[in-house]
Protein backbone atom coordinates (compact mmCIF):
# COMPACT_ATOMS: atom_id res chain seq x y z
CA UNK A 1 0.00 0.00 0.00
CA UNK A 2 1.24 3.43 -0.68
CA UNK A 3 -0.92 4.99 2.17
CA UNK A 4 0.64 4.54 5.62
CA UNK A 5 -2.34 4.95 8.04
CA UNK A 6 -1.96 5.70 11.34
CA UNK A 7 -4.36 6.89 14.93
CA UNK A 8 -3.18 9.58 16.48
CA UNK A 9 -5.65 10.18 19.46
CA UNK A 10 -9.18 10.56 17.64
CA UNK A 11 -7.30 11.24 14.13
CA UNK A 12 -6.45 9.25 11.09
CA UNK A 13 -2.98 10.25 9.98
CA UNK A 14 -2.92 9.06 5.85
CA UNK A 15 0.60 9.50 4.72
CA UNK A 16 0.99 9.20 1.16
CA UNK A 17 4.37 7.63 -0.13
CA UNK A 18 5.92 10.56 -2.55
CA UNK A 19 6.29 7.76 -5.58
CA UNK A 20 2.85 7.79 -5.82
CA UNK A 21 0.65 9.63 -8.09
CA UNK A 22 -2.71 11.24 -7.11
CA UNK A 23 -4.61 9.23 -9.52
CA UNK A 24 -3.22 6.06 -7.88
CA UNK A 25 -3.64 7.76 -4.14
CA UNK A 26 -7.23 7.95 -5.03
CA UNK A 27 -7.55 4.80 -6.09
CA UNK A 28 -5.99 3.19 -3.20
CA UNK A 29 -7.74 5.40 -1.07
CA UNK A 30 -11.42 4.16 -2.94
CA UNK A 31 -10.51 1.04 -2.16
CA UNK A 32 -9.37 1.33 1.38
CA UNK A 33 -12.32 3.19 2.38
CA UNK A 34 -14.80 0.01 1.04
CA UNK A 35 -12.72 -2.38 3.88
CA UNK A 36 -14.69 -3.43 7.02
CA UNK A 37 -12.90 -1.41 9.20
CA UNK A 38 -15.09 1.84 8.02
CA UNK A 39 -18.28 -0.01 7.66
CA UNK A 40 -19.58 1.22 11.21
CA UNK A 41 -22.78 2.74 11.69
CA UNK A 42 -22.86 6.39 12.98
CA UNK A 43 -18.92 6.48 13.50
CA UNK A 44 -16.85 8.73 11.14
CA UNK A 45 -13.25 8.91 12.18
CA UNK A 46 -11.58 12.31 11.07
CA UNK A 47 -8.71 11.89 8.37
CA UNK A 48 -5.94 14.05 7.64
CA UNK A 49 -4.10 13.47 4.58
CA UNK A 50 -0.35 14.32 4.30
CA UNK A 51 1.47 14.51 0.94
CA UNK A 52 4.84 15.65 2.76
CA UNK A 53 6.02 18.47 0.62
CA UNK A 54 4.34 17.48 -2.62
CA UNK A 55 2.30 20.29 -4.03
CA UNK A 56 -1.48 19.10 -4.16
CA UNK A 57 -3.62 21.60 -6.69
CA UNK A 58 -7.17 22.74 -6.31
CA UNK A 59 -8.69 20.74 -8.30
CA UNK A 60 -6.81 17.45 -6.24
CA UNK A 61 -8.17 18.68 -3.32
CA UNK A 62 -11.67 19.19 -4.27
CA UNK A 63 -11.18 15.54 -5.91
CA UNK A 64 -10.65 14.45 -2.62
CA UNK A 65 -13.16 15.96 -1.39
CA UNK A 66 -16.00 14.47 -3.69
CA UNK A 67 -14.38 11.23 -2.98
CA UNK A 68 -14.77 11.17 0.69
CA UNK A 69 -18.12 12.73 0.72
CA UNK A 70 -19.00 9.77 -2.30
CA UNK A 71 -18.31 7.83 0.57
CA UNK A 72 -19.45 9.13 3.39
CA UNK A 73 -17.18 7.12 5.65
CA UNK A 74 -14.60 9.76 7.15
CA UNK A 75 -14.86 13.36 8.01
CA UNK A 76 -12.45 15.35 6.46
CA UNK A 77 -9.51 16.79 8.94
CA UNK A 78 -7.35 18.37 6.81
CA UNK A 79 -4.13 17.93 4.47
CA UNK A 80 -0.29 18.97 4.66
CA UNK A 81 0.63 21.71 2.41
CA UNK A 82 4.47 22.45 1.54
CA UNK A 83 5.97 25.32 3.43
CA UNK A 84 7.71 28.30 2.50
CA UNK A 85 10.98 28.67 3.87
CA UNK A 86 11.88 31.25 6.43
CA UNK A 87 8.26 31.82 7.45
CA UNK A 88 7.50 31.45 10.61
CA UNK A 89 4.12 31.86 12.03
CA UNK A 90 3.39 33.77 15.05
CA UNK A 91 0.10 32.92 17.84
CA UNK A 92 -0.78 35.25 20.63
CA UNK A 93 -3.63 33.00 21.89
CA UNK A 94 -4.32 32.38 25.63
CA UNK A 95 -5.66 28.95 25.87
CA UNK A 96 -7.57 28.26 28.59
CA UNK A 97 -9.53 24.73 30.15
CA UNK A 98 -11.12 23.35 27.17
CA UNK A 99 -9.41 25.30 24.58
CA UNK A 100 -7.70 23.98 22.14
CA UNK A 101 -5.78 25.32 18.76
CA UNK A 102 -4.26 23.17 16.01
CA UNK A 103 -0.84 24.75 14.63
CA UNK A 104 0.00 23.55 10.80
CA UNK A 105 2.96 25.68 9.85
CA UNK A 106 6.49 26.56 12.01
CA UNK A 107 5.08 28.69 14.97
CA UNK A 108 6.42 31.04 17.59
CA UNK A 109 3.68 30.63 20.15
CA UNK A 110 3.43 33.41 22.80
CA UNK A 111 0.50 32.95 24.51
CA UNK A 112 0.08 30.71 27.90
CA UNK A 113 -1.14 27.35 27.15
CA UNK A 114 -2.97 26.70 30.84
CA UNK A 115 -3.99 23.28 32.18
CA UNK A 116 -7.19 21.42 30.46
CA UNK A 117 -6.02 23.17 27.16
CA UNK A 118 -4.66 21.37 24.23
CA UNK A 119 -2.31 22.42 21.08
CA UNK A 120 -1.83 19.80 18.37
CA UNK A 121 1.09 20.72 16.37
CA UNK A 122 1.67 19.72 13.06
CA UNK A 123 4.91 21.72 12.70
CA UNK A 124 7.48 22.83 15.13
CA UNK A 125 6.14 24.91 17.96
CA UNK A 126 8.53 27.46 19.80
CA UNK A 127 6.96 27.91 23.02
CA UNK A 128 7.80 31.48 24.67
CA UNK A 129 5.62 31.15 27.64
CA UNK A 130 4.25 29.06 30.10
CA UNK A 131 3.36 25.61 29.18
CA UNK A 132 1.04 23.38 31.51
CA UNK A 133 -1.61 21.92 29.60
CA UNK A 134 -1.50 19.16 26.86
CA UNK A 135 0.68 19.26 23.97
CA UNK A 136 -0.30 16.91 20.95
CA UNK A 137 2.54 15.99 18.53
CA UNK A 138 0.96 15.05 14.96
CA UNK A 139 3.85 13.82 13.28
CA UNK A 140 6.60 11.96 14.81
CA UNK A 141 9.25 14.62 13.04
CA UNK A 142 8.36 17.85 14.76
CA UNK A 143 10.15 19.03 17.86
CA UNK A 144 8.51 21.26 20.06
CA UNK A 145 10.77 23.97 22.07
CA UNK A 146 10.09 25.82 25.35
CA UNK A 147 11.99 27.17 28.96
CA UNK A 148 8.79 27.10 31.11
CA UNK A 149 6.87 23.50 31.21
CA UNK A 150 4.76 23.24 34.52
CA UNK A 151 3.71 19.87 34.76
CA UNK A 152 3.11 19.91 31.44
CA UNK A 153 1.18 16.60 29.38
CA UNK A 154 3.27 15.78 26.13
CA UNK A 155 1.86 13.23 23.33
CA UNK A 156 3.78 11.74 20.32
CA UNK A 157 3.10 9.03 18.36
CA UNK A 158 0.80 7.57 20.76
CA UNK A 159 3.37 7.41 23.88
CA UNK A 160 2.55 10.37 26.26
CA UNK A 161 4.89 12.01 29.20
CA UNK A 162 2.93 13.38 31.97
CA UNK A 163 3.67 16.22 34.59
CA UNK A 164 6.65 17.72 32.68
CA UNK A 165 8.34 20.16 34.22
CA UNK A 166 11.37 22.07 32.85
CA UNK A 167 13.07 25.72 33.66
CA UNK A 168 15.52 25.76 30.87
CA UNK A 169 15.88 26.10 27.65
CA UNK A 170 14.38 22.62 26.36
CA UNK A 171 13.58 20.59 22.91
CA UNK A 172 11.13 17.68 23.16
CA UNK A 173 11.00 14.90 20.35
CA UNK A 174 10.56 11.45 19.26
CA UNK A 175 13.29 9.42 18.75
CA UNK A 176 13.42 5.36 18.66
CA UNK A 177 9.97 4.64 20.30
CA UNK A 178 11.17 7.24 23.27
CA UNK A 179 10.22 11.05 23.83
CA UNK A 180 13.42 12.35 24.47
CA UNK A 181 13.70 15.94 26.44
CA UNK A 182 17.32 17.39 25.88
CA UNK A 183 17.80 20.66 28.11
CA UNK A 184 19.71 23.33 25.90
CA UNK A 185 21.19 25.30 28.54
CA UNK A 186 24.97 26.51 28.80
CA UNK A 187 24.73 24.12 32.19
CA UNK A 188 23.72 20.74 30.69
CA UNK A 189 24.28 20.60 26.94
CA UNK A 190 23.83 17.32 25.25
CA UNK A 191 22.24 16.29 28.64
CA UNK A 192 19.01 14.08 27.21
CA UNK A 193 16.55 11.70 28.60
CA UNK A 194 14.02 9.31 27.42
CA UNK A 195 10.36 9.40 28.86
CA UNK A 196 8.30 5.64 27.99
Amino acid sequence: MRIEVKGVNDVLMMKIHQDCTFEDFLLELDKLLDQPIFQQDGYFPKAFFDFGCRIVSEEEVKRLILLLKEKKKVLFFGITLPSQQNQLSIQREQLHNGEEISIYQETLFLGVVNPGSFVYCYDNVYFLNRVKGTIVVMNENVKIYGHDFQKAQIMINQKSLHDLTVSALSSVYYKDNEIIVQKEDGYEQNYSHNFG
